[in-house]
């Protein structure tokens, strides 16, 4: 949760001038420096300060910067107890009586960090009793789920799950289709209310090969043209016959994978590809879509973080901010690169965008 919409309405003790998120907030209890002011007008230059702790800026004022949870914040245009700078007739009017202590600093930030806390515990409780309502409604889709699994197996003659579900009824197919994205949702939307039910469960043994071979063929069902997938090629590159030993979340990583690049694909080609490492399996899902610059490329995995290039679709942001906590959760990073084609759609640019992860094998 981040404290700007609290700050906005006073809610909360700002005893000197603050930054919250890079916002300016400008009802403090002291005012602006002067100094501040004119050197900087309405974008203090230490608001695009990386580092932790106190510091002086050029114009010989104090800025302290800190973290806290998904919140940065700077106290700044005040004196702190490293800065040296003299008050004299230059000085006096950006300095004099704008002395904050150390103690006071962080007696302030502490007041802060346990607001937080308090909000962030109720709103989580809160989310606890909106999931209650959806353990039915999960339960259902999952009953659908291996119900319309049966139906296209014994609807097709030939082995295989692929063959068999490629060879049902279209009806069947597309039945089977919905019910495990529906699965998978109600998964994904648990999880983005309680972050720890990424972990729940034992590890158990996965196929990878059968896991990303069953998602692939789940996508490529022609359902009517209702979603863009109807229109999208996907293929799968590579063959891996070693298990991983992973929580049952794990597999909502390559399904927000490809449910990522089924929305953003500009081509309709979708590639998959599976490469047996020796102590690890690499997967890969790539497409071409919009160009994520490279300083988005972190931004896209923190919650409702989208490039700029893909603000013009439909979403939310939130797949590849899910992805990212299971994938945290199983010791590993999900890997982006985004090459420029050199041509564009829409005025969008392309490029030919990769994500990727390595799994370890069962040990």
């Amino acid at each position: 949760m981040q404290l700007n919409s609290i700050a906005s309405t006073g809610g909360i003790n700002l005893p000197w001038p603050t930054i919250l998120n890079g916002k300016r907030i400008l009802e403090t209890q002291l005012s602006e420096s002067q100094t501040c002011i004119k050197k900087c007008g309405d974008s203090p230059k230490c608001a695009s300060s990386i580092d932790l702790g106190e510091f002086v800026c050029d114009d010989g004022l104090t800025y302290f910067r800190h973290e806290m949870a998904d919140n940065i914040l700077h106290v700044y245009g005040v004196r702190g107890p490293n800065n040296k700078t003299p008050i004299n007739s230059y000085t006096k009017e950006g300095l004099k009586g704008r002395y904050v202590s150390k103690e006071d600093f962080e007696k302030w930030v502490k007041s802060l960090e346990l607001l937080h806390s308090s909000i962030e515990k109720h709103f989580l409780s809160r989310q606890s009793e909106m999931l209650d309502p959806l353990h039915d409604p999960t339960r259902i889709a999952k009953q659908i789920h291996t119900i319309a699994n049966k139906l296209a197996r014994e609807d097709a003659r030939r082995s295989g799950f692929e063959p068999r579900l490629e060879n049902a009824a279209p009806e069947l197919k597309t039945l089977v289709k919905a019910a495990d994205l529906l699965a998978d949702s109600f998964e994904l939307l648990t999880i983005y209310f309680n972050p720890d039910a990424a972990s729940f469960g034992r590890k158990s043994s996965l196929s990878l090969h059968g896991l990303l071979t069953k998602l692939v063929s789940i996508f490529r069902i022609d359902d009517g043209g209702l979603t863009r997938s109807s229109n999208q090629r996907i293929y799968i590159h590579g063959e891996c016959h070693r298990n991983a030993f992973v929580h049952e979340s794990f597999k909502l990583i390559p399904f927000a994978l490809l449910t990522n690049a089924v929305k953003y694909s500009m081509t309709g080609s979708i590639e998959v590809t599976i490469v047996d490492r020796n102590l690890s399996a690499e997967i890969t899902v790539q497409s071409i879509g919009p160009y994520i610059e490279e300083d988005e490329r972190s931004a896209i995995f923190k919650k409702r973080g989208r490039g700029k290039w893909a603000k013009t679709f439909e979403g939310r942001g939130v797949g590849l901010f899910l992805a990212d906590i299971i994938a945290k959760v199983h010791g590993f990073q999900i890997k982006v690169s985004s090459r420029k084609t050199g041509s564009s759609k829409d005025g969008i640019p392309l490029a030919t965008n990769c994500f990727s992860f390595e799994v370890p094998y069962q040990r």
